[in-house]
């Protein structure tokens, strides 16, 4: 009998975690939704998403490729095509009905600046996907703020340094903004000199080597390019053994030259006129340039194209 008490046991268990029911709306007590929100039962907490707004909806669908993509799940079912989150903050009315004391305050203030991190980062991490947070802090006077929502995130990067202000609903929806400082890194291949590189030399990766470096401590932006696209830059100056390659230390060599002669196309009411023009200036492809027609000696103006060739698009019906 006893064997079959635990095998009920066991069989109830399995049915009871392969057959999980998503309802078709959910509360969260926190201004992240994760998996916890989904499955209670659930081991390995992720975030899901923020709240910007008191509520987050989804399609069930998309939802169901969430779940099975970070767990390993498989048998999810859900009550409605559209899946509402709503956050929904303890009361802070005073009343015992909803268990909230001084220590669950206590609690959520100190998740705040957690959670005002966590947030931070996500939007960081869009932007730049190999940087990393040395230093996070909230002002000090408005660490012991709750919030329900956060509105908005605004903030400026002074290399290492980034200074912002989070615009947030308190517990009593009232709007406040909190100040933040963080201490930011992000590591990556610069191309450096190999040895000193002469005014109008064209660049190749003989001449150049890669280092990785925390690009952020740079007050300049480094060239950023793919290998096969080096040759197609020259040195704008003489560049030092051991000095990084900035974006303003190079120019890109020129599509075409002055005195480049090439073809020019005229396109005017359905019809096309074929020519050849000496071009004036030195240009790269889509600038507009001016060159000068070889047979009637006029000087016009249109956009080069790859070619390269110059194009005038006159229209007309």
């Amino acid at each position: 009998m006893k064997k079959v008490f635990f095998a009920l046991i066991i069989l109830l268990n399995i049915y009871i975690f392969s057959n999980i029911t998503i309802p078709a709306t959910i509360s969260s007590n926190d201004m992240i939704f994760s998996l916890k929100d989904l499955i209670p039962n659930i081991e390995n907490d992720r975030t899901l998403a923020f709240f910007s707004e008191n509520t987050l909806t989804y399609e069930s669908s998309k939802l169901k490729n969430i779940i099975l993509s970070i767990t390993d799940e498989t048998d999810i079912s859900f009550e409605s095509t559209l899946i509402t989150i709503m956050y929904e903050p303890i009361s802070l009315n005073g009343d015992d009905s909803n268990n909230y004391n001084a220590e669950n305050i206590l609690i959520e203030n100190n998740l705040t600046e957690n959670i005002l991190k966590d947030y931070f980062v996500d939007m960081l991490y869009n932007e730049s996907p190999n940087a990393t947070i040395n230093e996070f802090e909230i002002s000090k006077y408005m660490k012991d703020t709750l919030i329900s929502t956060i509105l908005s995130l605004d903030y400026r990067r002074s290399m290492n340094n980034i200074f912002g202000n989070f615009l947030v609903l308190d517990e009593t929806k009232l709007k406040k903004y909190i100040s933040f400082k963080a201490n930011v890194s992000n590591f990556d291949y610069v191309y450096v000199a190999k040895e000193n590189i002469d005014f109008k030399t064209p660049l190749n990766n003989n001449i150049l080597e890669k280092k990785l470096i925390d690009i952020y401590s740079l007050n300049m932006s480094p060239l950023k390019i793919n290998d096969n696209n080096i040759m197609k830059y020259y040195a704008n100056r003489t560049i030092r053994k051991g000095e990084i390659i900035f974006e303003n230390s190079v120019k890109k060599i020129p599509d075409v030259s002055a005195g480049q002669v090439i073809p020019l196309e005229v396109y005017f009411d359905g019809v096309k006129v074929l020519s050849w023009v000496k071009v004036l200036n030195d240009a790269l492809i889509g600038e507009t340039i001016m060159a000068r027609n070889e047979k009637t000696g006029v000087l016009i103006n249109g956009k080069l194209f790859p070619g390269p060739k110059l194009i005038i698009d006159i229209g007309g019906y």
